[in-house]
């Protein structure tokens, strides 16, 4: 059996940071985005006289800071799915994993989330397991707090640490353009500089843009979006406040970075505006992407 699956990225429309939990973990509030930028994950299942896995990469040149060992969430997801599900095997088997990457590593588009879940889902309907959805975001939750919104898909609310799910009404297909700047940021340290000042005002208004998503206006909810992490952000990597104006300069209705960083996104009226600021934009020391999002 073959058979390739998309794992498509995540932008985060609005990313508040409630509070610090007694575990170290954050309870977040962040209404998530599918786009139409994905990797693609080719798995091929043959019987075996054990289960084994195998993880490579087709381009992992372009990739050198991922590793495609056991530590991979690729390898992860595939080890706790046979781990957790493997007794209703009726034989061993070997499992065969590619992928040909296409998101940004270290951007904030959860990539290696993305990448799990499609391991997920790609081995349960190839192995004819018929897990639920529910039940893969209960795998999933173990592998990383992005990987149960890149399960479900679409746009949602994430809450929690982002494992609690509420799908919502589609903005639609919106044309973005993406900027990675070239260095890549630690989470931890995003989050630690977040919580010196989470007590103070800033907070993006998640109910509004709820609303906005809920209304009959939902190009209204660009004036909703935002990121609590920004600031934290850009005192690492000052060249982010630099791509969002060349966005912005180039038409873009709304410019901002997604989760902890370091890539950032513009969004525009339509899809020429798009293809016009990607052909106009040339940034230094930053790669681009042009995609939109979809309607699930």
């Amino acid at each position: 059996m073959n058979k390739t699956f998309n794992a498509y990225a995540k932008l985060n429309l609005l990313l508040d940071i409630i509070k610090k939990r007694e575990d170290g973990y954050h309870d977040i509030s962040s209404v998530m985005q599918s786009i139409s930028l994905h990797d693609e994950i080719n798995i091929d299942i043959s019987s075996s006289k054990q289960n084994e896995i195998k993880v490579s990469c087709v381009n992992a040149g372009d990739f050198s800071s991922v590793k495609w060992d056991e530590s991979n969430l690729v390898y992860k997801a595939a080890s706790l799915l046979l781990t957790d599900c493997g007794q209703a095997l009726k034989s061993p088997v070997s499992i065969n994993i590619s992928v040909k990457k296409n998101i940004p590593a270290g951007a904030g588009m959860g990539g290696g989330s993305a990448d799990a879940a499609a391991v997920l889902k790609g081995l349960n309907e190839l192995l004819g397991l018929d897990l639920s959805v529910d039940k893969l975001c209960e795998l999933g939750k173990r592998l990383g707090a992005d990987v149960p919104f890149c399960l479900v898909g679409g746009t949602a609310l994430c809450e929690g640490i982002g494992e609690r799910i509420t799908s919502l009404p589609s903005p639609g297909k919106v044309p973005c353009v993406i900027l990675k700047p070239e260095i890549s940021l630690s989470t931890k340290e995003i989050y630690d500089i977040t919580d010196t000042y989470i007590d103070l005002p800033g907070h993006p208004d998640t109910g509004k843009m709820i609303a906005a998503l809920n209304s009959k206006h939902r190009n209204t909810f660009t004036a909703n979006c935002g990121n609590f992490m920004e600031p934290a952000a850009i005192k690492l990597c000052p060249i982010i406040n630099d791509l969002k104006k060349q966005l912005t300069d180039a038409g873009a209705v709304l410019s901002m970075m997604t989760g902890s960083g370091s890539a950032v996104f513009g969004l525009f009226t339509d899809e020429n505006a798009a293809k016009k600021a990607f052909e106009k934009i040339t940034p230094s020391k930053a790669e681009k992407f042009i995609s939109f999002f979809f309607v699930d």
